[in-house]
């Protein structure tokens, strides 16, 4: 009987230790074919060619810029199938929902198992989506929140800061009215009592985080995704 061939999975990750600890991870399991880039050399394009890899494992940036452009390709032509695993630091809303509405198929943070990451690309390569526990509870809190728009987010940012409504519309050449409206939509958004609060909660949902605020606007307010297990692969 014909054993089936390895699955191809590519790893591009910026943090070099991390980069190494996922090869070492899936070179070490018989079902892998594992390539590795450093993101200088890395083409997110060369994904979209015949004989491109069954999934990508990369870090938040590389990842959805790669998703982004799969995409897109999808729409043209039936070649591009390589799927976006994303192994990041963070769990934050922003960054989550960022990368699953650019097409990122699965997320996993720096504190899951080696085991974990097995079954992710393992999953990704049979078609099916992947979240790590921390991930999808991080979702579920969400899925009936509203996430602020990129106006409120600035003010939300500044108040965390200690700034007063005064001190917020003067950064951002708005009336204090304004400023008071936007401060009231943020509590019921957060549903928080207190602006000490509602700054707490920002942070713990990740809504501060520049590098998530920058890809979730570049792609437009992200919209809730669809619902996944925790921890477990799904059609």
């Amino acid at each position: 009987m014909l054993m089936p061939l390895p699955l191809r999975v590519l790893v591009a990750h910026t943090e070099t230790l991390v980069h190494r600890g996922i090869v070492s991870t899936l070179s070490a399991d018989v079902h892998f074919d594992v390539e590795e880039r450093t993101p200088v050399d890395f083409d997110a394009e060369s994904l979209a060619c015949r004989g491109a890899p069954r999934v990508l494992v990369a870090d938040l940036r590389t990842g959805v810029e790669a998703a982004r452009l799969l995409r897109r390709e999808r729409i043209f032509r039936e070649a591009a199938a390589t799927a976006v695993l994303v192994v990041s630091a963070s769990d934050g809303e922003l960054n989550i929902r960022a990368a699953l509405e650019a097409g990122v198929q699965g997320y996993l943070t720096y504190d899951s198992a080696p085991g974990q990451l097995v079954e992710a690309a393992a999953a990704l390569a049979r078609g099916q989506r992947y979240l790590a526990g921390s991930v999808a509870h991080r979702l579920a809190e969400a899925v009936a929140q509203d996430l602020p728009t990129r106006r409120e987010i600035d003010v939300l940012k500044l108040m965390a800061s200690g700034l007063c409504n005064k001190a917020i519309a003067a950064e951002l050449n708005i009336a204090a009215g304004t400023v008071k409206a936007h401060m009231k939509a943020l509590l019921q958004k957060l549903d928080a009592p207190t602006r000490t609060a509602a700054a707490d909660i920002a942070k713990r949902r990740g809504l501060l985080d520049p590098v998530g605020e920058q890809l979730a606007f570049e792609l437009g307010r992200p919209s809730p995704p669809a619902r996944t297990r925790s921890a477990t692969a799904t059609a």
